[in-house]
């Protein structure tokens, strides 16, 4: 029986690599974001991100079940949009969320991670317009090789199948997360942004995963109360 504490490190070790290896690919590719998708049966969910806040624009792909996300996670040629808004037609949904999160470019990239019944993809968000270049496509897939490569290493192996059973839990805390800052909007008057940062100070100084830290917050406002 595997040691659960091993696998713990195992999958903050991906993680971290992970992340590292998406920072790198947003600084030499000069976007500003970038994200990892991964499906695991009929789940899918985020699981590596350089700004929390393109997870929307990931869900909202998932929501609608198309988007360049969703469609480069079958083996086919990286999708780029030099300009999202002209996704209306085909992907409705998408088009509308990247203008609301001020995403006016995107390359979406297959990553080789068909192993178990887990696919992958690479998103990357630009907040201006860009014309790219075939040889800008290019460079963009050594980085999905690296992180398909990270994902299916040796040391990597145990948790990433973690990852893929974790899917459908990743799905069900992004609702938690979502209720969780409503109420401290609500509480504090402040806008979305200002309640997610106050949920990721939280989660650092407690040493909780921001899920937990959520659940918490939800759980302390609809307990019932003792005294009635």
């Amino acid at each position: 029986m595997a040691d659960p504490r091993e696998e713990n490190a195992a999958e903050v070790r991906l993680n971290r690599l992970l992340n590292l290896i998406l920072e790198t690919a947003v600084e030499v590719l000069h976007f500003d974001a970038a994200t990892v998708t991964a499906r695991h049966g009929e789940d899918m969910a985020t699981v590596a991100a350089t700004d929390q806040r393109m997870i929307a624009l990931d869900e909202a792909q998932y929501e609608a079940g198309e988007g360049p996300c969703i469609a480069v996670l079958e083996p086919r040629d990286p999708i780029r949009l030099a300009d999202a808004a002209d996704a209306g037609d085909r992907w409705e949904h998408f088009s509308r969320t990247a203008a609301h999160l001020g995403v006016r470019s995107s390359l979406s990239l297959h990553m080789p991670t068909d192993s178990d019944g887990l696919a992958a993809s690479l998103s990357l968000y630009s907040k201006q317009p860009l014309e790219l270049s075939d040889e800008q496509v290019r460079a963009a897939q050594p980085f999905a090789e690296q992180l398909a490569a990270a994902m299916l290493g040796v040391e990597a192996s145990r948790a990433t199948a973690q990852l893929a059973r974790n899917l459908a839990e990743a799905m069900r805390s992004r609702a938690v997360i979502e209720q969780a800052k409503g109420m401290l909007m609500a509480d504090n008057q402040i806008d979305a942004d200002a309640a997610f940062d106050q949920l990721v100070q939280l989660s650092n100084r407690s040493n909780m995963k921001l899920r937990d830290v959520a659940r918490k917050i939800v759980e302390a406002r609809t307990a019932p109360d003792d005294h009635t």
